[in-house]
């Protein structure tokens, strides 16, 4: 029997604004009124910011009381080697001292969230054996007691923490089994299973024995990796928790659910999805994801996930958040549909709506909130077909590619939708079948988006009506230019690359369009460069999304893959 409903519900906050005060007690405040009861600060280095460790710069002890303890006896040593983190880790303490307080206040539970391996560069010095050939050495035995160690010291530190999320299988951490450079015999000959459950079981030495909680992430890039990670995270004691992005891979939603869910062991689960967007659009090219939550929250409940973690922002993104633009309405919708996945999308809507502050608890009318439902409920199809192309992530986490190889380098090697739905191995092919199905789906996504365009400028009695038809206008420019985008490099790869014949009717066509979206391409760049001196958008990132330079990029590369060809 599947659960009805999470009874953990997290908001997850990164970088920057992890380490923004204000910022938490906002998010603490909204966490409140919408039933949110766990907030996880996620940066990769999160802990090694907080912690010395003291261990290794010379602590004659095991245990103190405080960092202060340990800074007493190490302050000559962490000024000689690490000035600049000298006096980062008990000032950060504080700030963090007072977040747990606030949080527990609230009925908050607070985890720090990290990949590892991760430590101070100063530890290569202090311990030259872990470098070999100029290349660190994944396997040494110095990690295994390293981690033992900074994770002893982080709860001596901090006991209010409720505990810590770690991926130790990405190779987005400093040194990691699955991107080891090392070629030493030992690396050779240790498995990336042996890897990984040495350096897990040395954190959760130190994790279960300060009674805190312990959660492992199989947040991978391709399938072959999350085998090798299942078979170690269903291996680990039982109160160790799993949790697992609701699609393989990363947060792509036109990706099937992550067949993991369910599947590890006797483990409790949570799983994540994303607000913000970072493979769709950022907010600025709306997506409403009511929908697709809905399907995936029950899906995850089904198989008895007992937690829910929404991420707001993301940290190769600083300075932008979900709060502040429209996909905020996603923060809205896991709240409510985390406690009760049938609650109908209007009363979602209507809260939505009352509490940012577009209409009144008194005075607001069925058919403003049926119109404003309908409206961002067309944002997801809309966005849905413009950077993805077949389903395929045909963006660099929503930026337009810049190149011809970039393209699909991103489409078929990094973002693999092949590796986890063999079915769309051929999605992109450069047949003349396919190229009419994309060209014919960023057709149908331009005239969505104009069309939502004009719906959000229907007069209705709505407040900041003109901050949302800004909000369509630009996510139109969005559409847009990916629609031209797309179809250049669809159309450079099938002229390029096709089998079909060079001297058919569809051919010919497809070389002449091909010049045509290039020179589109071209101008574009002109249009957006005066953009960007003539408007004064928010956020910033409105501009990142729409940057010419990033344009003239991909034009002058595909100009130049096709001086060359040859016609029949």
């Amino acid at each position: 029997m599947g659960r009805k409903s999470f009874s953990v519900r997290a908001l997850e906050l990164h970088s920057l604004y992890a380490w923004d005060y204000e910022w938490i007690m906002k998010c603490f405040c909204f966490m409140t009124q919408e039933g949110y009861n766990t907030l996880i600060l996620h940066r990769n280095d999160i802990i090694d910011l907080i912690i010395y460790p003291g261990k290794f710069f010379g602590c004659r002890k095991d245990h103190y009381e405080t960092i202060f303890e340990r800074y007493s006896e190490i302050f000559r040593t962490l000024y000689r080697y690490t000035p600049t983190r000298r006096s980062g880790p008990y000032q950060r303490r504080s700030f963090l001292k007072r977040v747990l307080f606030e949080a527990h206040k609230r009925n908050i539970r607070v985890f720090l969230e990290n990949k590892e391996l991760y430590f101070p560069d100063i530890m290569l010095e202090f311990h030259p054996e872990t470098l070999h050939d100029g290349k660190i050495c994944a396997t040494d035995p110095f990690w295994i007691e390293f981690t033992k160690v900074k994770y002893r010291e982080l709860f001596e530190e901090f006991p209010e923490l409720d505990g810590v999320i770690t991926s130790p299988a990405t190779g987005e951490s400093r040194v990691s089994i699955k991107s080891n450079r090392c070629k030493c015999d030992r690396c050779r000959n240790t498995t990336r299973q042996e890897w990984y459950r040495n350096i897990l079981m040395a954190m959760y030495e130190s994790v279960s024995a300060a009674g805190k909680e312990m959660v492992v992430r199989d947040f991978v890039f391709d399938s072959s990796s999350q085998n090798e990670i299942a078979s170690v995270m269903e291996s680990l004691p039982s109160d160790v928790i799993i949790s697992l992005k609701n699609t393989p891979h990363d947060y792509y939603p036109t990706f099937p659910d992550n067949a993991r869910i369910g599947n590890v062991g006797n483990h409790r689960q949570w799983i994540e999805y994303d607000a913000m967007g970072q493979y769709f659009g950022w907010g600025i090219g709306i997506a409403d994801l009511r929908c697709d939550y809905r399907r995936r929250f029950r899906y995850a409940l089904d198989r008895g996930a007992e937690g829910m973690i929404v991420r707001t922002d993301w940290e190769s993104l600083d300075g932008h958040t979900c709060f502040r633009t429209m996909n905020k309405l996603n923060l809205y919708s896991a709240a409510a549909l985390s406690g009760d996945t049938n609650i109908p999308d209007q009363e979602i809507v209507k809260h939505f709506l009352i509490k940012e502050g577009y209409i009144s608890e008194i005075s607001n009318s069925d058919e403003t909130i049926e119109w404003f439902s309908a409206l961002m409920a067309e944002t997801w199809p809309i966005i849905s077909r413009t950077c993805f192309a077949g389903d395929c992530v045909f963006s660099d986490s929503s930026l337009m590619p810049v190149s011809y190889e970039h393209a699909f380098w991103l489409a078929e090697e990094k973002n693999s939708l092949k590796d986890w739905d063999p079915a769309k191995a051929k999605a992109l092919y450069p047949s003349m079948d396919r190229v009419k199905v994309i060209i014919a789906e960023k057709e149908e996504a331009l005239e969505l988006a104009r069309e939502a365009l004009q719906t959000a400028k229907e007069p209705h009695s709505i407040n900041k009506q003109n901050s949302i038809i800004d909000s369509f206008a630009i996510n139109f420019m969005y559409v847009d230019l990916f629609a031209v985008v797309t179809d250049a490099l669809i159309l450079t790869r099938y002229v390029l690359e096709t089998d079909e014949p060079k001297n058919s009717e569809f051919y010919s066509w497809a070389r002449t369009e091909c010049d045509r979206k290039i020179r589109t391409l071209q101008e574009k760049e002109t249009e957006l460069r005066k953009f960007f001196v003539t408007t004064s958008f928010h956020p910033h990132t409105v501009y990142t999304l729409l940057d010419p330079d990033r344009v003239r990029c991909l034009y002058l590369d595909l100009k130049r893959k096709l001086e060359n060809v040859q016609y029949v």
